[in-house]
């Protein structure tokens, strides 16, 4: 199995490129069933999720609307217990039902603020659709609604997660070796 570092950790592969396309292609028809030709707006959680997002609205209707915004919580390999938002237009979302997309949902804590903050914004509803899901991690009633792999509490980057700005452009999602 190939091994890399980034920033002097270690790192094995989790889910190769090939899987991961397939599972996002599987979502995308879910998608489509649902949603049809009423599509929701999709807001991109910056920066993990563009690559998977990118991936995802290429399977779908072209007339679709999306946007992204830059929120977060981590530091490193540790959540601040914070989230913090440096960019979203509030002014879009009013009267839209929402679909955001996220690379990796762990604890929730961005996840539900960013639902909170989007209802109160004036968003009709408020789902998501995220690539990796943590379980055993996951803090909140409410779980995302379109999960592409259950992970356990590994550790990972590739497919635009990043162990601090690096590993984003790895094609595949690699574990950290402990």
């Amino acid at each position: 199995m190939k091994k890399i570092n980034i920033g002097g950790l270690n790192f094995e592969i989790l889910i190769t490129q090939k899987t991961i396309l397939k599972r996002i292609f599987e979502i995308s028809q879910q998608l489509q069933i649902k949603y049809k030709n009423d599509w929701p707006l999709f807001i991109i959680v910056l920066n993990g999720a563009v690559v998977f997002a990118n991936q995802l609205l290429s399977y779908l209707d072209s007339k679709i609307e999306s946007m992204s915004i830059k929120a977060h919580s981590y530091d490193g390999l540790k959540s601040t217990g914070n989230v913090f938002i440096d960019h979203c237009d509030y002014s879009v979302v009013k009267n839209k039902s929402i679909v955001i997309i996220e690379d990796i949902v762990d604890s929730g804590l961005t996840l539900n603020f960013l639902k909170d903050e989007l209802l109160d914004n004036g968003a009709l509803s408020v789902e998501c659709v995220t690539l990796l899901f943590k379980k055993s991690k996951y803090k909140y009633q409410n779980k995302p609604k379109y999960i592409g792999f259950h992970i356990g509490d590994e550790f990972v980057v590739g497919y635009g997660m990043d162990y601090n700005q690096a590993g984003r452009g790895l094609k595949n999602i690699y574990k950290q070796i402990l």
